[in-house]
């Protein structure tokens, strides 16, 4: 508790004291009125609650300190239980909106653009469409091969929205049971349909205020798109069984394994497809930016070490030189795979990841690659041609950086620059 002895006294307290939650306005007789006191305090600090006491209260009087920003207004004389129950009143919501704005922060923290790990050119773009999303409410669609981090974009972008503090509510339309999409999305009312024994909101109410996260948004049936293009165009909602609508303010984020061509031609409604795709991001494999590969071991390694899981420190060079030389398939995901595998396999002695650890660590996943059907693609015989598409496929795979390329192949890049030379 600190006491003040006039405005200037207490307007000084308050820069002072950065923990002070609670500042209590009575009567003052110096130069300054007490809603001019007010004012000034809400403006040098907005995270500490004003009480106002007055000895001659009116209405208007109440009503401009409300207006000017007063948690509330007691009027004199007062009981001190009254005063009592009004400042735990004040200091519980206090702790409430820290708490609310604390977890906001943790939010922002753990889903920021920030906890996206890539310095590779190909993903500055979309960074800056993602950061262009998280400053409106226009429907997002996102493109990515499964385990490219669809999500992890999708909630950064909640994360740093206006509607940050409210739900993200995520769902796998593909793992939906067909004859419930509509049930789990729109809800229903009790009796709609055979065990439906009670009411059932839905993930739209759930998202209410916030963001409704539809992955794999193709695989929804031709009769749930209609229904979700009408809740995108309408804003309203009406359960399985129900005869009114709700109304509901959600921003939809959806996301596909498809391409945007494939999406275009048929993966959706045409109407659906156009309502959605607002604003597009494409995030691209991570075959395509190898680059992000140290970055993101590292990434995942400190990650193990933090949990207590492992003391592995770093990816040997030869270690790295063979995984550039894998499309991996499943992206990020499968790359973390791999270092958590490595960090639950190897020696607590082992300080790195070395190239034959990766090696061992390929040829189980190829094993049960094949396991399931997997096969090799058809390559060229001829050494000439096969010298070709070996070159061919490192640009790609480098996204046309030389140095990268001839890394994987293994040769200097003065070599790479010869055979692109002789190459007819």
């Amino acid at each position: 508790m600190v006491c003040a002895s006039g405005s200037v006294d207490a307007l000084a307290r308050l820069d002072e004291c950065r923990t002070l939650r609670l500042l209590v306005l009575s009567d003052i007789s110096d130069d300054f009125t007490t809603l001019d006191l007010l004012e000034e305090a809400r403006r040098r600090r907005a995270d500490v609650a004003v009480l106002v006491l007055s000895g001659a209260p009116t209405v208007q009087h109440a009503t401009e300190a409300i207006r000017r920003g007063a948690e509330d207004f007691v009027p004199v004389p007062y009981s001190e239980e009254v005063l009592r129950k009004e400042v735990i009143r004040i200091l519980e919501s206090a702790e409430l909106r820290d708490r609310v704005e604390h977890l906001r922060q943790l939010v922002a923290q753990t889903y920021g653009f920030d906890r996206i790990v890539s310095e590779s050119p190909r993903m500055r773009p979309i960074f800056d469409r993602a950061l262009a999303a998280s400053r409106s409410d226009t429907p997002v669609l996102i493109f990515g091969e499964t385990g490219t981090g669809k999500e992890l974009i999708a909630r950064a972008i909640h994360a740093n929205a206006a509607r940050g503090k409210r739900a993200f509510v995520p769902v796998n339309c593909a793992a939906l049971p067909r004859d419930l999409i509509e049930s789990e999305l729109f809800g229903h009312r009790r009796g709609a349909f055979s065990g439906a024994l009670h009411d059932h909101p839905g993930l739209f109410v759930a998202a209410d205020g916030g963001t409704l996260f539809l992955d794999e948004i193709s695989e929804l049936s031709v009769e749930a798109q209609a229904k979700l293009l009408r809740v995108v165009q309408d804003g309203e909602v009406r359960p399985v069984g129900g005869l009114e609508s709700r109304r509901v303010d959600v921003r939809i984020i959806a996301a596909s394994n498809r391409t945007l061509a494939s999406m275009r031609d048929g993966g959706l409604r045409q109407d659906l497809f156009y309502r959605l795709s607002v604003l597009v991001i494409e995030i691209p494999p991570l075959r395509e930016r190898l680059d992000d590969v140290p970055l993101l071991v590292g990434y995942f390694l400190a990650g193990l070490r933090e949990r207590g899981i492992s003391r592995l420190e770093r990816l040997d060079s030869d270690a790295l030189d063979v995984l550039l030389q894998y499309s991996f398939p499943g992206n990020v995901r499968e790359l973390q795979n791999m270092v958590e595998s490595m960090g639950a396999t190897l020696p607590v002695t082992s300080s790195s990841i070395r190239a034959e650890d990766v090696k061992a660590w390929l040829r189980r996943r190829r094993a049960r690659v094949g396991s399931t059907g997997g096969g090799t693609p058809d390559l060229p015989l001829k050494l000439s041609e096969l010298e070709a598409w070996a070159i061919a496929e490192a640009l790609r795979r480098a996204s046309g950086n030389k140095r990268l390329a001839a890394r994987l192949l293994g040769i200097s890049r003065d070599t790479l620059y010869r055979k692109l030379r002789e190459d007819p």
